[in-house]
Order: C-alpha cells, then sequence, then structure tokens
C-alpha cells in the first residue's frame, strides 16, 4: 500500500523520504510524474509525497507529489527554469554576518522578497555578533525592526541568542539560508552538536565562504518540527515579475496605487508616491536602492 512521507534530501538521482521510521526510504522518480511540466514542478526538499514502498530490499518509488503549502524558490538566470531550494516550511531563517563575510543587505532583501512570493515568514538571523560591535550591529537590527521583521542576534563562541533560536525553531519548519559563510551549519552545530553537520571556514584571500553544504538537507528536531540547511548562496535571483515586486517591500504598501502612472516602476515616472516617500526619508536609501537593483535584475 502506498505511504506518504516527506522529502528530506535528495542527490542527483535518489530521494530519501521520511515515512516515520528510523531511516528514510531511497526513493527513485517515475520518469512520466512531471510530464507535460518537466521544469517547475521537480521534487524538492520538503515536498510531501506519496511513495510505493512495496518492496523493502529495493529503492522505493515516488508515485505522487501532493500540493504545496509554501515554498522558497530562485531562478537561476533570467532564462533558466525556477528552483525550488524548499517547500511547505513555515519560516525562511536568513543568516547574515556581519563582518566575515561582510553584510550584504541586497542579499537579505533578495531572500525577503523571495520568502513573501512563497508564503513563508520572513526572520533575520545576525551572526558572529562577537566580530562586530554594537552600534554595527544596531544600525542593521533597527532597520528591519522599523519594517516589523523578528531579528536575532547570535553568536556561537559567546552563546549569544541559542536559546532564543532554539525556541524559535521549536514546533515549526525553518529553512535557514544566507551567503556562503555566514555559519548557517555552524549554528545547528552549537544546537545539536550529536548532528553530522560540515563547518567550513571563510577563505582568508576571497573573505568568501566555502561551500559546506552542498544540498538541502532536512533534519528533524528533538522537540519537534525540522530544519533546513541550505547551500550558501553568493547570488540569488527571486523568482517574482516585475510589476509585483513593490507589493514585497513591506514600507512600499501604503503608497501604493498612489503614483500618478499606473503601472508605475518607482524608478523614473514623475509624480511617483514611492520616490516621494524615498525623497522625505520614510523609505530609507538602501531599501530602495536594495529594489532598484532587484527591479534591474528581473
Amino acid at each position: 500500500m502506498p505511504q506518504i512521507g516527506t522529502v528530506i534530501r535528495r542527490t542527483k538521482n535518489f530521494y530519501y523520504v521520511d515515512i516515520g521510521e528510523s531511516e528514510p526510504r531511497l526513493c527513485h522518480i517515475r520518469a512520466n510524474l512531471f510530464h507535460g511540466n518537466p521544469k517547475t514542478n521537480l521534487v524538492a526538499v520538503g515536498d510531501q509525497v506519496e511513495i510505493d514502498t512495496a518492496d523493502a530490499g529495493k529503492a522505493g518509488w515516488i508515485l505522487k507529489m501532493l500540493p504545496r503549502r509554501t515554498m522558497l524558490s530562485r531562478r537561476q538566470s533570467t532564462d533558466s527554469p525556477e528552483q525550488v531550494l524548499a517547500s511547505n516550511a513555515d519560516k525562511v531563517l536568513v543568516v547574515a554576518s556581519l563582518r566575515s563575510p561582510p553584510f550584504r543587505n541586497g542579499l537579505v532583501d533578495r531572500f525577503f522578497v523571495a520568502g513573501s512570493c512563497g508564503g513563508l515568514e520572513n526572520v533575520l538571523i545576525l551572526s558572529k555578533a562577537d566580530l562586530s560591535t554594537e552600534e554595527e550591529i544596531a544600525s542593521i537590527k533597527n532597520l528591519y525592526l522599523s519594517l516589523g521583521y523578528n531579528i536575532l542576534v547570535t553568536s556561537v563562541p559567546e552563546s549569544r541568542g541559542m536559546d532564543s533560536l532554539r525556541e524559535l525553531l521549536h514546533h515549526h519548519t525553518s529553512v535557514l539560508c544566507g551567503h556562503s559563510g555566514v555559519g548557517k551549519s555552524s549554528l545547528i552545530k552549537a544546537l545539536y552538536p550529536h548532528w553530522k553537520i560540515r563547518i567550513g571556514d571563510v577563505s582568508s584571500k576571497s573573505g568568501k565562504g566555502r561551500h559546506i553544504t552542498r544540498m538541502a538537507e532536512m533534519y528533524r528536531l528533538p522537540s519537534g518540527g525540522f530544519i533546513v540547511d541550505t547551500p550558501g548562496i553568493r547570488e540569488f535571483q527571486p523568482t517574482v515579475a516585475p510589476d509585483e515586486l513593490d507589493t514585497h517591500f513591506v514600507e512600499f504598501v501604503p503608497y501604493l496605487g498612489k503614483c500618478r502612472f499606473k503601472g508605475c516602476t518607482h524608478r523614473h515616472e514623475p509624480q511617483c508616491a514611492i520616490k516621494e516617500a524615498y525623497a522625505s526619508e520614510k523609505i530609507t536609501e538602501k531599501r530602495y536602492k536594495s529594489y532598484l537593483s532587484i527591479y534591474e535584475s528581473l
């Protein structure tokens, strides 16, 4: 009889499906599962699937994928298909360090747009706080707090924020993502030291993180819920239509529909309510420039 399970890991040819047993089931995918739509619906970590496990001695087969509740996805280039990093999660925890590697608000904003598009709650985790001053932390923390986002400051060596992070994860499915080398795997290792998590360092030559997590992988939490560790990403393109991007910048929302021209892109048009809000410092320069950068990349 077919069983329902959750995809917790995948390789090039295999999927590992959690059906509540001590070990996940190794499965193949039916060649005709995505007949007619092969590019956008490939099975991702977090997907609920129906599998055939009749032959216990061999790999099972994924027969069906259930509808997704939420998803975090990206487009690797303007002409490439959508890549789903994880599905059916509740939160996306964007991990960002302040110095090693340097904080990139543009990348954080891209993740937040993707999270908003996919129906997830966005959370910013400021990692490696021991390497930064309180003034540096406050400038970033206050910006995103003013936008209504949940912010957590962490430091593994100082055990700072670890209890709050554990509580944040409790009974939820959360996706950890961010720039390479910001410390996603280190945070997981600090919370759950018995897990087999590989941890890398930031390159002393380039200042960039080394890719240690190669594929997204889901872990069941001892207290209930799941956490998905994703590969470090240096560039990220959210899958959002250009004319919908402004709706995913929370501080833009009060001004939408008040521009002179319908379909205003908020870049060069006259009598634009968003540009006027920016000029009067109701929208910060960092966020407005972040919007322009994302729009132009779309």
